[in-house]
């Protein structure tokens, strides 16, 4: 097994990964909910799909593999649920706390990409 691959089945990668990956599918749901519940902010509301559906394909299967850019594409998805806070002080808060709960969670698995060595 490479070290990579070892490093990516620690407690903390696999915590983290499951934080994110939840987060992402909970908001592909609640903005598709939200698609069909208001039809007047529906571009914006597929914009979030669509999005989060993106965030959920690089969490499945590069993420899990290790490759670093991977990693930096996912504070994409942290940075926008944050920025949320600046437009909208009605929902922002919510935004932000899940943008809080990701960078939680790719901040856990962290190690998995940047470690030097496995002993």
């Amino acid at each position: 097994m490479s070290t990579s691959l070892e490093r990516i089945g620690t407690t903390g990668f696999k915590t983290g990964w499951w934080i994110l990956i939840s987060l992402s599918a909970l908001s592909v749901m609640m903005h598709a909910g939200l698609l069909f519940a208001l039809p007047d902010e529906e571009l914006l509301f597929l914009g979030w799909v669509v999005f989060s559906l993106y965030s959920v394909a690089v969490l499945l299967f590069p993420y899990r593999r290790g490759e670093k850019w991977a990693w930096f594409a996912t504070w994409l998805i942290v940075l926008a649920f944050a920025v949320v806070i600046l437009f909208d002080s009605e929902f922002g808060v919510m935004y932000l706390a899940m943008a809080g709960m990701m960078a939680l969670g790719q901040t856990l698995t962290r190690g998995a990409f940047f470690s030097r060595g496995v002993s």
